[in-house]
């Protein structure tokens, strides 16, 4: 299970600075870091007018990836709000961790930046699964707090408690949006399937994600 943490604020508290100064600090010690951007208004346009790519979505493609030696970028079509499950299925096969900046109201784990000077009260709590706060004061929740400069006790608070789970982790699938963990019983018969497709006992494990879809649902 890649793990999830949704880094949250007010406007202009710093979400992006900070996530900014914590992937370096997570890339420097070796992690794979990907990131996922709330974006409260839509459809999102993210190519450069004019260009091929830009030309073939206006004409109608529903998904333009453009290439490059060292990179992919995609844009397509989403047939609806995507779970940060799916998208971390379909987007960040072999990354260690993924931050989201924004996500307030969505399901996992959290780190709220909070400024003195903006003298507001923290948008989440217990049951919003606020799980450490970023502050120049002390706001009062039953949390770690971390300066706003303290980037490395905080990759230190996320690597201890998010990125160093004991033993092998199980094999998942996605089911209707949510990573499942198959327990041993199932998880066995399910990859002697798997390795029967794939006609061979090689290791796929660093390769990409093995889809299984079934017509009617959608990712």
């Amino acid at each position: 299970m890649i793990p999830i943490l949704s880094v949250v604020g007010r406007s202009k508290s710093g979400k992006t600075t900070l996530l900014e100064k914590l992937i370096r600090e997570l890339a420097a010690r070796g992690r794979r870091v990907g990131t996922i951007k709330h974006h409260y208004h839509g459809p999102v346009a993210v190519d450069v007018p004019g260009k091929d790519s830009w030309r073939h979505r206006q004409a109608g493609a529903s998904a333009t990836a453009l290439v490059s030696p060292d990179t992919v970028f995609v844009v397509r079509d989403a047939p609806a709000a995507l779970s940060l499950e799916t998208l971390t299925h379909l987007a960040f096969c072999g990354m260690d961790l993924v931050l989201t900046e924004g996500f307030k109201s969505g399901p996992m784990p959290k780190i709220e930046i909070n400024r003195q000077e903006q003298r507001a009260p923290l948008l989440c709590g217990p049951t919003d699964l606020l799980a450490a706060v970023v502050s120049d004061w002390d706001t009062g929740a039953a949390v770690p707090h971390f300066g706003l400069e303290a980037v490395a006790p905080l990759a230190d608070f996320i690597e201890e408690n998010y990125l160093h789970a004991p033993g092998r982790p199980g094999l998942e699938i996605l089911v209707g949006g949510r990573r499942r963990t198959l327990d041993p019983g199932i998880e066995a018969v399910f990859e002697r399937v798997v390795r029967s497709l794939l006609g061979d006992s090689g290791d796929a494990s660093a390769g990409p994600p093995i889809e299984l879809r079934i017509p009617g649902q959608t990712p």
